[in-house]
């Protein structure tokens, strides 16, 4: 389960060389855009940059997605969209750790959930940590060398508390540990023993089993169990992303 993600990152740092192009590579890259349904933010904009570079990062929206339409007959549905926009985002602007809001609109877009603004909208917990996890990946793929992964600002520490207090989680997943001590603030002081317990529990969990794991209804597995939902989900969703990623490459990396 964990094979493509480890070979993913071992060549994770040769990346900036996704650019450049062979027809197989190409092939690869119009499928993933024409079947966009299902496919993460990253794969989706190394297959734009595959098939029309680095300037592609500047181009307005409508320009992206009329040349797609123009040029391959492509009319990308509206999560695609929203999926390319928010990793440009992420990449040219680190917004995303400091305002709550553009938080919310990206995890929302990278888990294929649309906007509403009609709404007061609450991320799912393994959302915002697989988002997290694709936005450090995105920070990474900048075509500029000296680009830097910034912290979670607090406004956004305190967005990612309240939804995780709401959801019931007392500690948060490992993407999201920053927030810890805004949702121990959240919590009866009587508790701090407990969200120690489950700090420990987990962090001496092997997570290589968690499929096989059979949880109890008792306070500390119940908080095991969301923990390790949220692990599965992330470790799902970035395989698939992982497989994608290495299909885009294997003329030059396999």
């Amino acid at each position: 389960m964990f094979n493509s993600l480890d070979i993913f990152a071992s060549k994770f740092p040769k990346f900036k060389g996704y650019t450049v192009k062979t027809a197989e590579r190409t092939h690869i890259a119009k499928n993933f855009l024409q079947n966009s349904e299902g496919k993460s933010a990253i794969v989706l904009l190394m297959a734009l940059r595959n098939l029309y570079g680095i300037p592609s990062l500047y181009w307005e929206p409508e320009t992206i997605w009329l040349t797609l339409e123009r040029d391959l007959g492509i009319n990308l549905d509206l999560e695609a969209r929203d999926k390319i926009q928010a990793a440009i985002s992420v990449i040219r602007n680190p917004i995303f750790y400091s305002d709550s809001l553009v938080f919310q609109r990206t995890v929302q877009a990278f888990n294929d959930e649309l906007y509403d603004p009609e709404s007061l909208q609450e991320c799912h917990p393994a959302h915002m940590a697989r988002a997290v996890y694709e936005a450090n990946l995105l920070r990474g793929m900048d075509p500029e060398e000296e680009n830097t992964l910034p912290e979670l600002d607090e406004d956004v520490q305190q967005y990612v508390a309240v939804c995780l207090f709401r959801a019931g989680y007392v500690y948060p997943p490992d993407q999201l540990r920053e927030t810890s001590d805004n949702i121990l603030k959240l919590l009866p002081k009587e508790q701090a023993s407990f969200v120690s317990e489950v700090k420990k529990s987990w962090e001496n969990m092997n997570k290589a089993t968690l499929l096989e794991r059979k949880f109890q209804e008792s306070p500390l597995d119940v908080q095991l169990a969301q923990l390790s939902s949220c692990h599965l989900y992330i470790t799902e969703q970035m395989t698939a992303m992982a497989n994608d990623v290495l299909a885009i490459e294997k003329n030059i990396l396999s």
